[in-house]
């Protein structure tokens, strides 16, 4: 008996959820087919009910089935337009509690929008300030004695319960149909359906066009239920294809001045539900792997989510088992002193350490008439807790479910999860770049004690959906000795909703901008707001009532004409409550609690019933100021329905060399966004949780994200042992940047796994995104780029401008370590010959991880070879200033050629290894020129010096074998003789120079070589080139060395020069002393 009950509750719990998937199918096709096959599951389980009352609400599903397929069949467009009922006929209409509403915000949220809301498409000429009268309220009453067709069309019989009459009437006219043999009896009446369905012809689908603004706001509207004359007034006049935003506009319900307000306290509320925009990037097979790899979470699996499990899922065969899930979860060394095993939830629910004299027949539900007080007790996932007080408290403000609607299996007629058979849950969450199945058992851990081990109810501790919640959720984090993270990274998973840390701490931040953002879409629904403490001392935690390191959940938000305040819930069980500064609006509105001082209720953790003027232990409002005062983080989890486009792109970012934090960010991910409307638009970045043994939580960034530290790492000297992450935007057209210069937009550096950067984009736009780091641990990441947007975007791979690369590697030694170019030995530094076949573009790179002397690099006419001098004709392209650790220099049209690039730190003798590449657009070769004097033998002479009056000087050159011989002179210093000789006296300039090898002397003397082709230069080096020099060369005469200067006659300059020898052999030459020289 046991085991047909649980196959039909199957098998309506499977129809249940094909009935709800008929509003949200693509075509209409679809919705029809969703609808017969319900309808066959239904009858199914007619067959197999043996209850008399059961087998009435049967028979009434697959009448109302049949309704709405034929409704199906006959619509002009699909998804067809809610219609709007008559005030008459809202008053004839049974009443109904709130959990009916969703039946027609499922339609509303699945259908096309007009452009004035709640009106005809007939009646859009009608200008917004029409009479109020004209607009008016759904009436969302049902009876639930009654079985009703969904619909909300104002027709006469379609509003009408529906009766054995009216569904033999639907059935006779699918009889009639040619296509369906009128023989079949209503058993078959499915089957005759399928035929008409295969034998119709398909008919196009009208094109609708469909006006979104550019962020739709969820409108409320609540008003009592027996109100005829209530209407709908706008608070602000708006013609068509006027942009509504969360600052703009909200709908206020009024009552008719001629109506009296009739005496009921039942209120319902009007939602328009907004759908949540789904990915329209086709995911590359490369991504779909990395999803695929992703599943794998501290040692579990966690497929990606493809559609709602089946109803056998949850069956339990005569004579099986119950699912178990194994291993079981951790539990911390704390909780283990109250840890009394793992058991089902029949035996965990309500806790029977509640109960001393026994349950009785209690056991665990599902669902709960009044309202729920979830709180945490010997767990410190304060997070998850909060997390789900805030989603809670939406629902309970009138908003659609969003945490219980999670779970499965699910009874989408009720709107509630169903207890499972075999004891199999699946859960849906949001994590690792999709929505993933988590499947657990229904086992709980029990304590011997009052203390709880997973989250409660404190009203209704036989609640089993929001323990079962936390823990899938914790079974993804690693166990329940998780340490707790940020709601907003919680509800990021639990809801899909998207996440937004604030640092309340930070200088530039402006409350009441903050306040004004947040409130509107608060009213909405359209935000989840959360808090988080930092570290406190003792003092400050006993002072004020607060918890450090500790989430709080925001249940409310209140703002008078001198004051702004939230209501705060405290998740831990004896938590205490606000002891700060009182808010003075608080008198007319709920007075706080603490939970230390609350007297017990009827079960151990349920205080006594809070009176009208008394909110719920460690519940409590508190101002904005001191929230800005005293609280680290608002946390933020926005509706993603604000949104028309969603692009998602998944990437792996590799970690595991030494990362480059020089600003150099050519090697991050980075990526092309462009948008056609512009507008906001949101970028999400998110790191997925890596795979870790189970029970090793050190290598686990699922179990500790950084976000909780322990005493020893937040005194310690360091960051979070997790980093931090942001995102960069620049104006790039989507190519591929270098440097983190110039950015147009950036994101906060964020330690969580997930970071937003909210910006404002013109149409028509292309950028580049570029992913930053700061500090993670060294390893194989794989993240997940979302962008959301109210105009088409898309999101893709960031372009590769030079599509051909060259690379080199180079040093800095004591000997090439030349400096800048004021440096006497600039030309010393590291030289690159490029050589260029085609016109190009290029772009030359310069990084180090060695050093932290700023850097540059030239490219320079210099013919491939060593340059010794430089004119700033003879500079194509530099990198500008010296920069710290990379140096970046592009130019858009280099002619073929062979050219000379430069590598050059800022201070001379520093040293330091770096590489040197150079992107373009044509294939380039990029070799390295041998230092000054490779392979050469020096001879460094002294220093040469020349008097206040004297102007030319020369040595005497002695060859004692053939030999190649170069002659470098460097300037050192200048002083003037009238002036002490005191360093702060030395003259930077110099005089123009030339050094020459000559051959006798007079008139007849030869020049063998010369410096600059015997040009005088005031460089900071003169060389000569290279020259033959033997022994027979003294038959003609004798060999000089000469140094001539040009100086201003009666300057009484003195300057010195280091002159260098290199010879291609060694003991080539002798060179005798310095000597006034005349001609």
């Amino acid at each position: 008996m046991a085991t047909i009950q649980s196959q039909v509750s199957a098998l309506k719990s499977e129809a249940n959820e094909l009935q709800s998937r008929i509003d949200d199918a693509p075509t209409q096709k679809e919705a029809l087919n969703f609808a017969i096959t319900a309808g066959e599951l239904f009858m199914k389980a007619l067959r197999l009910c043996t209850d008399k009352n059961e087998k009435i609400d049967l028979r009434a599903q697959c009448k109302l089935l049949l309704e709405r397929a034929e409704q199906i069949h006959a619509a002009v467009q699909w998804p067809p337009r809610p219609a709007v009922t008559s005030p008459e006929a809202n008053v004839s209409q049974p009443q109904s509690g709130f959990h009916d509403i969703d039946r027609w915000t499922k339609a509303v949220g699945g259908s096309p929008e007009p452009e004035y809301p709640f009106m005809d498409e007939k009646d859009r000429s009608i200008s917004y300030t029409s009479s109020a009268s004209e607009l008016t309220l759904i009436d969302l009453a049902i009876d639930h004695n009654q079985v009703r067709s969904p619909s909300l069309s104002s027709n006469d019989e379609a509003s009408k319960p529906l009766t054995s009459v009216a569904a033999q009437s639907v059935i006779s006219r699918y009889s009639k149909s040619s296509s369906i043999p009128s023989t079949r009896s209503k058993e078959s009446a499915f089957d005759s359906l399928i035929d008409f369905y295969k034998s119709r012809p398909e008919s196009p689908r009208p094109p609708t066009k469909i006006d979104t603004p550019a962020i739709v706001p969820t409108h409320i509207v609540s008003t009592p239920i027996c109100s005829p004359k209530a209407i709908v007034e706008p608070t602000t006049q708006l013609t068509p294809k006027q942009d509504v935003t969360i600052t703009d506009t909200y709908w206020r319900a009024t009552d008719s001045p001629a109506t009296p307000k009739p005496l009921v306290t039942e209120r319902r509320t009007q939602i328009r539900n907004l759908v949540e925009p789904i990915s329209t990037r086709k995911l590359p097979k490369k991504e779909e792997i990395l999803l695929l790899k992703s599943s794998k979470v501290n040692g579990f699996t966690f497929a990606p989510w493809n559609a709602p499990p089946k109803s056998s899922d949850f069956m339990l065969p005569n004579g099986a088992d119950s699912f178990l899930d194994i291993p079981a979860l951790d539990i911390s060394a704390h909780q283990l002193q109250f840890f009394d095993g793992w058991v089902r939830a029949k035996e965990a629910l309500p806790p029977p350490t509640w109960f001393p004299n026994g349950r009785g027949d209690m056991g665990p539900v599902m669902s709960v008439d009044c309202s729920i007080d979830l709180v945490q007790d010997a767990t410190t996932d304060c997070s998850v807790v909060a997390s789900l007080c805030a989603g809670i408290a939406r629902s309970e403000r009138g908003h659609v479910k969003m945490l219980s609607n999670k779970i499965w299996p699910y009874d989408r007629v009720k709107d509630t999860p169903v207890i499972s058979p075999n004891g199999k849950y699946i859960i849906r969450l949001n994590f690792n770049g999709c929505w993933r199945k988590v499947i657990i058992d229904d086992r709980l851990p029990l304590s011997k004690t009052n203390r709880m081990l997973h989250v409660v109810d404190r009203r209704n501790p036989a609640l089993l959906w929001p323990a079962l919640l936390e823990k899938a959720y914790l079974k993804v984090r690693g166990g329940y000795d998780f340490p707790g993270s940020n709601s907003c990274s919680d509800l990021w998973a639990l809801t899909g909703w998207i996440p937004e840390q604030i640092y309340l701490q930070e200088g530039e931040l402006v409350p009441n901008h903050v306040w004004k953002r947040v409130y509107n879409a608060f009213l909405y629904g359209d935000v989840l707001v959360t808090l988080g403490t930092g570290k406190m001392t003792h003092r400050n935690e006993r002072e004020l009532g607060l918890e450090g390191q500790h989430c709080y959940a925001v249940l409310d938000m209140k703002e008078t004409d001198h004051e702004r305040v939230l209501l705060v819930k405290n998740p831990w069980v004896d938590g205490k409550g606000w002891r700060g500064k009182q808010p003075s609006a608080v008198s007319t509105l709920d007075t706080s609690s603490s939970g230390g001082a609350s007297s017990r209720g009827e079960y151990p953790m349920q205080n006594a019933p809070p009176s009208p003027n008394k909110l719920r232990p460690g519940t409590f409002w508190i101002g904005l100021d001191s929230v800005v005062q005293h609280f680290e983080s608002l946390y933020l989890n926005w509706n993603p329905g604000l949104f028309t486009y969603r692009q998602d792109l998944h990437f792996q970012w590799d970690l595991t060399s030494p990362v480059d934090q020089c600003g150099c960010i050519v090697d991050h991910p980075q990526f092309s966004f462009t948008s056609t409307g512009g507008g906001t638009v949101w970028f999400l970045l998110c790191r997925h949780f890596r795979d870790a043994p189970p029970g090793v939580h050190e290598q686990s960034d699922a179990f500790n994200d950084g976000t909780v530290r322990s005493d020893m790492e937040l005194y310690s000297v360091g960051a979070p042992p997790k980093g931090y992450m942001s995102i960069y935007v620049y104006d790039r057209k989507g190519e591929q940047v270098y440097v983190q210069d110039n950015h147009l937009e950036r994101g906060p550096y964020v330690d969580t796994p997930q970071s937003l950067l909210r910006w404002e984009c013109p149409p028509s736009s292309s950028y580049t995104l570029t992913m930053a780091q700061d500090e993670l641990p060294a390893s194989l990441y794989t993240f997940t780029l979302s962008a959301f947007s109210n105009s088409n975007i898309n999101l893709e791979p960031a372009r590769q401008k030079y599509p051909y690369r060259a690379q080199v590697s180079g040093s800095w030694t004591k000997e090439t370590a030349g400096g800048d170019i004021n440096s006497s030995k600039y030309f010393s530094n590291p030289q690159f010959c490029l050589k260029v076949t085609e016109r190009t573009q290029l772009a030359m790179l310069i990084r180090t991880t060695t050093g932290n002397s700023p850097l540059h690099v030239k490219l320079v006419h210099g013919r491939g070879k060593r340059v010794y001098s430089l004119q700033s004709r003879d500079i194509l392209v530099d990198s500008g200033g010296h920069r710290h650790r990379c140096a970046l220099a592009e130019v858009e049209d280099v002619p073929p050629g062979t050219y000379t690039i430069i590598c050059s730190m800022f201070e001379p003798g520093k040293t330091a290894d770096f590489s040197l590449r150079v992107d373009s657009t044509t294939n380039c070769v990029l070799t390295s020129i041998p230092r000054d004097g490779a392979g050469l033998v020096s001879m460094r002479l002294s220093n040469a010096c020349f008097g206040p009056v004297v102007n030319k000087i020369a040595a005497p050159l002695v060859p004692k074998r053939l030999a190649g011989v170069v002659i470098v002179a460097r300037f050192i210093r200048a002083r003037s003789t009238r002036l002490p000789n005191e360093p702060q006296n030395e003259i930077k300039t110099r005089s123009p120079l030339r050094l020459t090898v000559e051959m006798g002397r007079g008139p007849e003397r030869l020049f063998l070589m010369s410096s600059e082709n015997g040009e005088y230069s005031d460089a900071e080096a003169v060389r000569t080139q290279s020259v033959d020099l033997s022994p027979n060369m003294l038959y003609s005469g004798d060999l000089w060395i000469v140094l001539d200067r040009i100086a201003t006659p009666g300057t009484s300059i003195e300057e010195w020069y280091e002159v260098e020898l290199f010879a291609d052999c060694p003991n080539a030459c002798s060179v005798g002393v310095w000597r006034a020289w005349d001609d």
